[in-house]
């Protein structure tokens, strides 16, 4: 046979390979059990404060739904103590939450809430509101405001904060603590540094850029496994406005008020934030372990968590009035 001929004989063949090898592909489908929707609860409530909570519905992993059909809009949400229903929740269409009206709650004491709606199992979900803490927070110049580099960074507050709780003894409690000031009706979290040892280990997940420095990051949570029934100070420190596109100048939208929040939260409340962390840090890595996010609603999925909150606010003009160069 001639070098053509074969040229040609080869040419006819490599198609009819790939069109075998194309034929060969098996598409494996899995056998996955139905998927019976149930209802998903998100709410964190505390006593003489307004609160709202989020009813949706679950899908299936290959089950696609418009964002319009994730909320129940038609759900009857129950506010109760023991079996005695103190309130009920009304759905707020521009919000897509619902919401308590009057607030008849007392810290200390526990609550549920209970959901229904047709075409769904009834959910309900119990917490307890702990107990007011008490703290302090105060400030202190965070260096000397001479020249140079010892001046404020344009979005940097010019102190150090400092928190101290007073921790009830004899019981694991849960704290969080967030530093933040309103634009417009926007809340804005500043972004801080600690190297208090229990923040660190209680939120030894969050990504930190200053390792060598501590613990970095905005609204951590902890527990009092280290001062248990003690009092004890935080110091948070590099205390920094995160930019916004829409606002490059940080200085004009913090000189007026700055509030440092404490939060005595509930072991749900702790438990569901924790594993929400984790599970975002590892949901695209394919060898990690499988991780659920903690939550405590029975027939359905979700989170009711109490809280209760001590604020502090700091009047920022009078720092700012003072002589110091915000010019980079």
């Amino acid at each position: 046979m001639s070098t053509a001929s074969k040229r040609r004989v080869v040419l006819h063949v490599l198609p009819l390979l790939l069109i075998a090898l194309t034929a060969c592909e098996q598409v494996i489908r899995p056998d996955l059990p139905e998927h019976t929707p149930r209802m998903v609860l998100q709410a964190f409530f505390t006593a003489d404060s307004t609160w709202t909570a989020y009813v949706g519905r679950s899908a299936g992993i290959l089950e696609s739904l418009p964002l319009s059909e994730w909320t129940l809009a038609g759900a009857t949400v129950e506010l109760l103590e023991g079996d005695r229903v103190v309130g009920e929740l009304r759905f707020l269409d521009q919000s897509k939450l619902y919401v308590l009206d009057q607030n008849p709650l007392e810290a200390g004491r526990s609550y549920s809430l209970r959901v229904s709606a047709p075409g769904f199992a009834t959910i309900r979900a119990t917490d307890t509101i702990p107990m007011p803490v008490a703290a302090s927070a105060d400030t202190h110049a965070a260096g000397t405001r001479s020249a140079g580099e010892d001046r404020p960074k344009p979005n940097h507050v010019p102190f150090v904060i400092q928190v101290e709780i007073q921790d009830p003894p004899g019981e694991t409690n849960y704290y969080q603590i967030s530093v933040h000031y309103y634009d417009g009706p926007v809340r804005r979290e500043f972004f801080f540094s600690t190297r208090d040892p229990s923040i660190m280990g209680a939120s030894d997940s969050e990504e930190s850029p200053f390792e060598e420095e501590g613990w970095h990051g905005r609204a951590p949570f902890f527990k009092d496994t280290l001062f248990d029934g003690q009092t004890h100070e935080i110091e948070l420190t590099e205390v920094i406005q995160p930019v916004f596109p829409s606002d490059p100048s940080t200085v004009s939208a913090y000189r007026n008020k700055l509030f440092v929040q404490v939060l005595h939260i509930s072991e749900d409340y702790y438990e569901y934030h924790k594993t929400g962390l984790l599970h975002e840090e590892t949901r695209e890595n394919p060898f990690a372990e499988p991780l659920s996010v903690h939550g405590n609603v029975e027939n359905g999925y979700g989170i009711f968590a109490g809280y209760s909150s001590r604020i502090f606010e700091f009047d920022l003009e009078s720092y700012f009035e003072q002589d110091f160069d915000f010019e980079e």
